[in-house]
């Protein structure tokens, strides 16, 4: 029997015709990433060094230091959560927005709403008309949202439903590959990865547990690998995540007494229980806030904005204290309109070669020499 959930309203494709969409999804993102096309770095799977899983980490600091009790894992959570509040206070994010997809609890963009980001959260359970994500593309967040005012698209975060993808619901593949289920989840995988591809933020992530997403979604290899339990829940659920993030999440590992309770406490397949087993846990919410913010990470977001420039060079512009709004003075009209790096790059050079000079000139008359390399 077809599910009755609401990402499933379109069914009626067989097997053949889902193979036929995700090769055809593909071949066109094969194409869009190619050297001859590419403006972008935005679906580049990630180096060997940037794969992270949680797990080593929490590992180690339980080889060192025991398991965290609860009330130590609230405790430095509670510093993560007073961090972002802080940015909020200090009201330093409001030019930069975050879309949150598949979103009804709003638990994974909390803290960027509370850092002072401007957070869209769309959740077709909670709006049939903004929350669909099949309805998205240009037209719809011109109409709906004014393309946000032209402001930053700095990340987008997507808990793409899982029920169609997840090895633990494996044995109903077959027949969700029949009716239509599976390829109505694909779907909205391509849309939500058509987002990405229009906004083109700095921070982009999928979320799913362990499956069949990466392939059936046309998505890189995936970036992260957590449990609940890494992150102060004390229970285990192991889930992956893809995009362009940093992967390398602060842990607050507790032991996990409550094993994998999803399917033990949250069994059963209406949307109710679908819902409860999806929610994120608060301490991965916040520690990826922690890891991928941009105050906390100034030239990781302005390297990601400008993916196609080099990033040491950038590293240097903001350690050189160039603000995000003077290197995008520099540099946006030679890598937006004109599609010339090498101007850019550039431009941005000769602009530190002469705050440099200028730097080296007042060194020395103060008796302090230094020069700007």
């Amino acid at each position: 029997m077809a599910s009755n959930a609401p990402e499933h309203a379109a069914v009626g494709v067989d097997d053949r015709e889902l193979e036929e969409i995700v090769a055809a999804f593909v071949e066109a993102q094969s194409h869009m990433n190619s050297a001859e096309e590419r403006t972008h770095h935005l679906f580049d799977s990630p180096r060997a060094s940037e794969v992270v899983r949680l797990k080593d980490k929490a590992s180690a600091y339980h080889k060192i230091h025991g398991w965290m009790t609860p009330a130590e894992a609230r405790a430095r959570i509670d510093l993560w959560k007073d961090q972002a509040e802080t940015q909020g206070a200090q009201r330093k994010n409001s030019d930069k927005v975050v879309l949150s997809f598949f979103d009804k609890t709003g638990a994974w963009s909390r803290p960027w709403e509370e850092a002072g980001y401007q957070v869209y959260r769309f959740d077709i359970q909670d709006n049939p008309e903004t929350g669909d994500v099949n309805l998205f593309g240009a037209e719809f967040f011109g109409d709906w949202f004014g393309d946000f005012d032209g402001l930053d698209i700095y990340a987008i975060l997507a808990a793409c439903p899982c029920t169609d993808f997840a090895v633990s619901g494996a044995r109903h593949f077959a027949a969700k590959d029949a009716d239509g289920r599976t390829v109505a989840s694909v779907q909205l995988v391509h849309q939500t990865l058509r987002a990405i591809e229009y906004f083109k933020p700095s921070i982009w992530a999928i979320e799913n547990p362990v499956g069949r997403i990466e392939k059936l979604g046309g998505l890189p290899q995936w970036r992260l690998a957590f449990d609940p339990y890494h992150v102060g829940d004390t229970y285990t659920k192991k889930t992956l995540l893809w995009g362009r993030f940093n992967a390398d999440l602060p842990v607050a590992p507790v032991e996990p007494t409550e094993g994998s309770k999803m399917h033990s406490k949250y069994g059963g397949s209406s949307l109710a229980t679908k819902n409860a087993r999806s929610v994120t846990p608060e301490g991965f919410a916040y520690a990826f806030f922690m890891a991928n913010n941009a105050i906390d990470h100034p030239k990781m977001a302005v390297s990601a904005k400008y993916d196609r420039l080099c990033s040491r060079l950038l590293g240097e512009a903001v350690e050189f204290g160039l603000s995000p709004y003077e290197i995008g003075g520099l540099v946006d009209d030679f890598y937006y309109m004109d599609l010339n790096d090498e101007g850019a790059e550039d431009t941005l050079r000769m602009e530190l070669t002469a705050r440099g000079a200028k730097l080296a000139s007042y060194s020395e008359a103060s008796g302090q020499f230094a020069m700007w390399l």
